[in-house]
């Protein structure tokens, strides 16, 4: 094995190390909890405000170094999200962990150099996919919930409330995720920041298209004037269509992403499945040029169908 690799291994067995001892206990944990609940404050003072402090790693330097950063920062807004509980520091800690995992089967299993590296990085990557499915997930579970907290806040505007009171219904309301993103910005309004700099900030934390169409269209009104209620009923139709009309791509495209996956996981399964039956069958294929080449050639070919495929299937609606 390379002395490089032996390095990193123990580069990144060291740093688990401290980190594993570094990190409190539950018992500490709970310590903690019970002397913040200690200050926290009574029914008559102020409650907690909406600023609170993200810690982007547990060690204070590599901390420092990341709130400077702004692969980090971007990073931090995706595991929020998520609704992750890692920390931007974690995340690069899991990450290293894997592709060095993926490095050493490879360099044991399949060849020596740069080509044992190659299932490392792909391991390596696994925390990423883990958190864009995540985010995913929750991103399209509040496009679900999105027509609802509409049709709630045009009930709630009937009914005499104001919009932020209405906002608050839907925080009360509304499952999660998208009620306490709705609670957050009603926080943020009886805090005293502007409507429209909170509803921006809504925006941001959750970029998704039905949010900008709805906060576009609240900010107009207020801007221009109009009927708020008949918009917001409008603005649910609209929301309600768009859903059907994805979930129908959805199934149309069903056979085309499927043949993709299967096209891509073949390969791989027939790898692993090959070696497991006769260990060390696939070396000769790494260890000459001419096989090194056609495995290069492979994976650029597999990366390209999978651009295709992706384009094909994904239809913006």
């Amino acid at each position: 094995m390379p002395i490089i690799t032996i390095f990193v291994i123990l580069l990144v067995a060291a740093f688990a190390t401290a980190v594993y001892f570094t990190d409190p206990s539950e018992a500490e944990k709970r310590a903690r909890e019970r002397l913040l609940a200690l200050n926290r404050p009574t029914a008559g003072e102020v409650e907690e405000g909406i600023l609170r402090e993200v810690s982007f790693s547990r060690i204070a330097m590599v901390d420092r170094y990341l709130r400077n950063n702004k692969v980090a920062l971007s990073l931090q807004l995706m595991l929020e999200q998520a609704k992750l509980s890692w920390t931007v520091g974690r995340f690069f800690f899991y990450s290293a962990v894997c592709m060095i995992a993926g490095g050493i089967l490879g360099n044991w299993w399949i060849a020596g150099g740069i080509v044992g590296w190659i299932p490392g990085i792909f391991l390596g990557m696994a925390p990423f996919f883990w958190l864009m499915y995540q985010r995913s997930k929750i991103i399209n579970k509040m496009n679900q919930l999105l027509p609802e907290a509409v049709d709630l806040m045009g009930r709630a505007l009937r009914a005499g409330y104001s919009l932020p009171s209405a906002f608050v219904m839907v925080a009360d309301e509304v499952a999660d995720p998208l009620g306490p993103e709705f609670r957050h910005t009603a926080d943020e309004l009886n805090y005293g920041l502007p409507f429209r700099e909170a509803l921006l900030n809504l925006q941001h934390r959750y970029p998704m298209e039905d949010l900008r169409f709805l906060i576009t269209a609240i900010l107009l009104q207020k801007e221009t004037g109009g009927n708020l209620v008949e918009l917001l009923d409008n603005i649910s139709a609209l929301l309600r269509a768009r859903i059907n009309l994805r979930q129908k791509v959805r199934v149309y495209t069903a056979q085309g992403r499927m043949t993709g996956v299967i096209l891509v996981a073949i390969p791989f399964i027939l790898f692993i499945l090959l070696n497991l039956v006769h260990p060390g069958y696939s070396k000769p294929l790494f260890e000459n040029d001419t096989g090194r080449k056609v495995v290069y050639g492979a994976l650029v070919s597999m990366a390209i169908g999978i651009v295709a495929i992706q384009r094909i299937v994904n239809i913006r609606v």
